[in-house]
């Protein structure tokens, strides 16, 4: 090896480690950011129970009034801007 290498060799692994960062002070405190949640979901029992509330609402009420039940407090979903979807064809997609 030549005396270049070897002393490039020495400063790697001479490398001091950086010292951790100090904490944020109050006026850089760290946000935290809000996340997707999931939807709840429901166990088999409360899903077993959910059935059975839903056949009781739609053998005593109209199928009008049911419905209207049913959707109660539910908003229409709409879109404000067009979703911009790329789509990526490989040579790999073809051959299925």
């Amino acid at each position: 090896m030549s005396n270049h290498q070897v002393e490039k060799k020495k400063g790697m692994m001479e490398k001091k480690p950086t010292p951790p960062l100090p904490p944020p002070s109050s006026s850089q405190q760290l946000q935290r950011q809000l996340s997707i949640e999931e939807p709840k979901t429901l166990h088999h029992g409360e899903l077993d129970l959910a059935r059975e509330a839903a056949i009781k609402i739609m053998n005593s009420h109209s199928k009008e009034k049911a419905l209207e039940i049913f959707t109660e407090g539910l908003v229409p979903v709409t879109i404000s801007k067009e979703a911009k979807v790329d789509i990526v064809v490989s040579e790999w997609d073809e051959e299925y």
